[in-house]
């Protein structure tokens, strides 16, 4: 599509102008020479000399030059207001019709009124052209629209909750089922963070679980899922979830789908199990061992009359033999509860132990190798991970040892995570305190205990004997028996097909996280379009925000499901004359949340984006009179839409909204309500964008500079 260059047409102006200018400035200096020598002859003349014919001369030809430079102004004059101007607004009118909306068309008066008619026809040429194309597109994408309204269909009925994410862990996509679970914990929204929902090492941990696994069983490991157990960053819930990674054009991973159930109810109802078997194996225990105890002194004890020590140690010994039996029952129940629910899968023992000494890594004092012929388990690993990282640390403070190698050991029916060490091993006493260490919150506070009886196992501390005739130092060792894999496949599994292109997978490509904001792309960048209705039009004299409301710009799409809405309590009365424009009276905003409140809540839905309104000063100025109070610094980059308008509207006097509205062709509904003006401001940037990347503004400084510019509608909008 061609682009029009107005700086060409300024150029030009400026040229044509200048040309002018300088031939009017000689010819006025000529003149003023002229009549210098002709006002000398007339002198001469009156003082009885005689003049030369050549001072006369000069003095008609100094007129005559002064008439040609009046005559030269008012040809500059004239061709400013008759050809200039009207072919600049032309020029204009054009760039709105190509870049902005189709159905614009160029008013037919004078004096460009043929030259606009012929715009006109070609401009309905082009709105039929375009017309016809856009129904042939819209019906080749009618059957991908009803393939998509399936997936959604899909995607609502699931019972679990869907999130892809890019390597950013930005949101691509997410269900109806995702958004009950992980809604409360924060705003869920397109490009937004998933880290700002759920609790970001375990995410991380199996994202780097997934690419290590990868890399370990090369393309048997294609399209492996990995369990994942996650709180929400609120603490409300814990999900269960698999994941497993989305393969670019070339198998490179480019991003991850995460199935979730919330399993905050089964974990509790397990906990609370967990308390109860161990309270109950802890109370039977001790009073087994005095009753074995006792028994065994009965049955020694040569002196009790025979008939009666019989009678009395049969009852122990049967009452002991039967405690003992429900203490094995009882432990066998809990040991089958506590493993029966928690998330497991098979694991090649070196992504493990290359996951712990990662976790390591930020100890300089430690050296931890991996000495490892590769086994398979079948575990939790991110807990797994965090309590092998834990015991190193213990360790090293408890022996003072700072090298230490880690080992898989493949047995029969188990296999066995060694953590090495030269030295002494751990003292018995020692390793039991271990078992009721707190793992963090991360981990949803399990102990050591809870990570060991989730897997079923244990561990001890022991020595590592020498080989005979070494002389190496002695050796010990933290032993923890796992169970094995449960299986192997023999044949790796297909590839799924390639997922439909749907919502926004652009994302999956993302920007560098260092890059300066101001040098991103508009068009990549996320925008929080808002508006404000206030009691009043002079908020530094008392008058407050009674509703705000946004919605997102992503890829500049306007995502009209991710809005913000809220109707504020300003505390004072709402005046009978803005009743009138906003409609909203003191008992619709009686017991609502004050500004401080929503004020923060407006932050976190706007998070790290841009923000826009149209007449942007305004609002700001009522948010940040209320920063301080609310706790906060609304520190996001701003853009205007009036400025903008101002910028590439610079031939029209009018930019209120209903005429940038009108002339980009955005219809406009509730007026004069916060959403209803946020929903057209962002409808009215979003077709700017493109106007903008015609003058060769692409990136958030150059459309801020261009705002800036506009210092006469600055000076205006300092009156808020």
């Amino acid at each position: 599509m061609a682009t029009i260059r107005i700086g060409k047409i300024m150029r030009l102006r400026l040229a044509v102008l200048c040309t002018i200018c300088v031939f009017g400035l000689i010819c006025a200096v000529v003149a003023g020479g002229a009549l210098y020598f002709g006002l000398q002859a007339f002198q001469q003349q009156s003082a009885g000399n005689e003049a030369s014919p050549q001072a006369f001369a000069a003095l008609y030809g100094g007129a005559a030059f002064f008439l040609i430079a009046l005559a030269t102004a008012f040809a500059a004059a004239l061709l400013e207001t008759t050809f200039v101007r009207p072919a600049v607004g032309t020029a204009r009118h054009v760039e709105t019709i190509v870049h902005g909306n189709t159905g614009h068309r160029l008013p037919e008066e004078p004096p460009l009124r043929e030259l606009n008619a012929a715009v006109n026809a070609l401009a309905d040429k082009f709105a039929r052209a375009e017309g016809a194309l856009e129904s042939a597109q819209a019906e080749a994408k009618r059957a991908e629209q009803t393939q998509r309204q399936r997936l959604e269909a899909v995607l609502r009925d699931l019972q679990e909750g869907l999130i892809v994410c890019n390597l950013n862990h930005q949101i691509l996509l997410y269900n109806q089922q995702a958004l009950k679970m992980v809604g409360v914990a924060g705003e869920i929204g397109l490009g937004r963070s998933l880290f700002s929902l759920l609790a970001r090492e375990p995410i991380v941990h199996t994202v780097q679980l997934l690419r290590l696994r990868e890399l370990a069983e090369d393309e048997e490991a294609e399209g492996d899922v990995a369990m994942v157990i996650v709180p929400t960053v609120d603490g409300r819930s814990i999900l269960q979830a698999r994941m497993n990674l989305i393969a670019g054009p070339e198998g490179e991973p480019q991003g991850y789908v995460l199935a979730a159930s919330d399993v905050t109810q089964d974990l509790a109802a397990l906990g609370t199990r967990d308390r109860l078997l161990r309270e109950a194996t802890q109370t039977l225990r001790h009073p087994v061992a005095n009753l074995r105890a006792a028994a065994e002194t009965l049955n020694e004890s040569p002196e009790m009359p025979k008939p009666e020590r019989q009678r009395f140690v049969e009852v122990l010994h049967d009452e002991s033999q039967a405690l003992s039996k429900r203490l094995d029952t009882l432990a066998a129940q809990f040991r089958t509860v506590i493993t029966g629910h928690w998330p497991m899968a098979d694991l090649p023992s070196s992504v493990l132990l290359t996951m712990v000494v990662r976790r390591l890594e930020d100890d300089t004092r430690l050296s931890v190798q991996i000495a490892d012929l590769p086994a398979w388990l079948h575990c939790d690993s991110y807990s797994l991970a965090v309590m092998l990282e834990r015991l190193v640390r213990e360790i090293a403070k408890a022996g003072g040892a700072d090298s230490f190698d880690l080992r898989a050991t493949a047995a029969e029916e188990r296999t066995y995570i060694d953590i090495e060490w030269e030295g002494f091993p751990v003292p018995a006493a020692t390793v039991e305190s271990w078992l009721e260490l707190d793992l963090g919150a991360n981990i949803g506070g399990l102990s050591v205990r809870d990570v060991l009886d989730h897997h079923r196992s244990t561990l001890w501390s022991e020595a590592v004997a020498p080989a005979t005739g070494s002389e190496a130092a002695r050796l010990a060792r933290l032993r923890i028996p796992l169970p094995p894999a449960q299986h192997r496949r023999a044949e790796p599994t297909p590839s799924a097909p390639p997922r439909p292109e749907f919502y926004d997978f652009e994302l999956l490509n993302p920007l560098p996280e260092e890059a300066e904001i101001l040098d991103r792309p508009l068009r990549r960048l996320t925008f929080v379009a808002f508006d404000t209705e206030t009691t009043g039009l002079k908020p530094s004299e008392g008058d407050e925000i009674i509703s705000i409301a946004a919605v997102r710009i992503v890829n500049g799409r306007i995502l009209t499901g991710e809005t913000f809405n809220r109707l504020v309590d300003p505390g004072r009365s709402i005046p009978s004359s803005s009743i009138r424009f906003h409609g909203l009276s003191d008992e619709m905003v009686k017991d609502k949340p004050p500004i401080t409140v929503v004020l923060n809540q407006f932050k976190a839905f706007a998070g790290d984006s841009v923000v826009v309104a149209h007449n942007a000063a305004f609002d700001m100025k009522f948010i940040r009179l209320k920063e301080e109070e609310a706790g906060l610094v609304f520190d996001n980059p701003v853009l205007d839409t009036l400025l903008l308008s101002a910028f590439l509207h610079d031939h029209e006097q009018d930019h209120r909204l209903d005429a940038i509205a009108a002339r980009f062709g955005v219809s406009v509904s509730d007026r004069h309500t916060a959403l209803g003006d946020s929903l057209v401001t962002a409808g009215i940037f979003v077709r700017m964008i493109e106007m903008l990347e015609a003058r060769g503004i692409t990136t958030l400084g150059q459309a801020v500079e261009a705002s800036n510019s506009m210092i006469e509608v600055r000076k205006q909008q300092a009156q808020f």
